[in-house]
């Protein structure tokens, strides 16, 4: 496959799937939806795919795409031991999960140093990396519509309309201010915590929340919101290589 090819990477999280062409390297348009937007004439000549879902739902959505190009090559990324110069820190690697795996490999290419990841969608997801390429573990905690919505479904009677959602000072309030402040004090001690122990380390971050979050925190930061995208490509492209 030549560098200046059509590729489309499809990320398929738990609540949205990313589409993201690129030409040579370089991001030409970003899509969420449940399908292909229609609105494009954009044709991959491959495509990468990696899924969180399960695999009867990763089936049907490999099944809809691969009938929307049947002639696109297609690859598969799966999390691996040891790929792209990073050394994958799970005992089992197969069971990391292919969007913070190819997140930690785009982050590790990007600095080229001690690296913090910050994945803050539905989930929470935080990794590490040193300069050496070894990943040394990481974190996952619900997000912040994830804790909202948990507390929510296990009681009666907080409850509140989508209005009563403000902003206000000092102490919470109202129910809407209490659990949504609560929620987000959650994720900020969470997040300052793992600061506090990797404070020296490049901090990047991806996901509609992590910037916020970190903002508050005061973290220097690197936002990079097609990351996994760009794992994505530095592992497909080396599958088809055949690189070691």
């Amino acid at each position: 496959m030549s560098v200046e090819s059509n590729l489309l990477v499809v990320d398929a999280g738990n609540t949205s799937i990313k589409f993201t062409a690129l030409l040579g390297g370089q991001v030409l348009w970003v899509s969420r939806g449940d399908t292909y937007p229609v609105d494009t004439d954009f044709v991959p000549d491959v495509i990468y795919f990696a899924s969180v879902r399960s695999k009867e739902l990763s089936a049907l959505l490999r099944a809809d795409i691969q009938a929307e190009f049947p002639q696109s090559q297609w690859l598969t990324l799966k999390s691996q031991d040891y790929a792209c110069g990073v050394r994958n820190a799970y005992v089992e690697p197969e069971r990391l999960g292919i969007d913070r795996w190819l997140g930690v490999i785009a982050a590790h290419h990007l600095v080229k140093g001690d690296v913090v990841i910050v994945d803050a969608g539905t989930a929470i997801k935080v990794d590490v990396v040193n300069q050496a390429g070894v990943h040394l573990g990481g974190y996952i905690a619900p997000g912040l519509a994830m804790m909202e919505d948990a507390l929510l479904s296990k009681t009666a009677r907080i409850r509140y309309e989508a209005h009563e959602v403000v902003a206000g000072q000092g102490l919470p309030n109202s129910t809407a201010r209490a659990v949504t402040e609560g929620c987000h004090e959650m994720a900020l001690g969470f997040l300052e915590r793992i600061y506090r122990r990797y404070s020296t380390f490049k901090w990047v971050v991806t996901g509609g929340d992590a910037q916020r979050l970190l903002d508050v925190l005061g973290v220097a930061l690197e936002c990079q919101p097609n990351l996994v995208a760009l794992g994505a490509k530095l592992v497909g492209d080396e599958r088809l290589r055949g690189d070691k």
